[in-house]
């Protein structure tokens, strides 16, 4: 049998259909899940390239450092930072950490399965103050 955040995730991926991405929220404060496989891999081989205990995956503003010392930012030139998180309230104050605002951390928890769990996720925030979590994981 399939964890239960697996089997969400999967709902997530046909819910998204072919434009492999779901958004909630208003336009100040908007989560996108990105389910597109190619960003999915890009991720995956971050992963696998930095192994280690993770279940949070996070394009940071600096790589050095305490990870509360940064910021959340946008994956191109980022410094992808990995972290553990036990359960959803420290993924969440980890977020808030990062400068991720409560309503986005809101979503995340309502939106994002198996947060501070046994699956990863990966999140970046967009030039335009959009959160973007990708789920990082084989869901075939």
């Amino acid at each position: 049998m399939l964890p239960e955040e697996v089997l969400s995730i999967k709902d997530l991926i046909k819910q998204s259909g072919a434009e492999q991405e779901l958004q909630y929220g208003t336009s100040e404060a908007r989560l996108r899940i990105n389910l597109r496989i190619d960003d999915i891999g890009l991720w995956k081989s971050h992963q696998a390239n930095h192994p280690g205990k993770c279940n949070l995956l996070l394009a940071c503003e600096s790589n050095s450092g305490e990870l509360s010392e940064t910021n959340l930012t946008w994956v191109v030139g980022s410094a992808i930072r990995s972290a553990w998180a036990e359960g959803s309230t420290k993924a969440k104050d980890l977020l808030k950490t990062l400068g991720v605002s409560e309503q986005l951390i809101g979503l995340v928890s309502e939106h994002c399965p198996g947060l501070g769990g046994t699956a990863i996720w990966a999140f970046h925030l967009e030039r335009h103050g959009w959160l973007t979590a990708t789920p990082v994981g084989s869901w075939t």
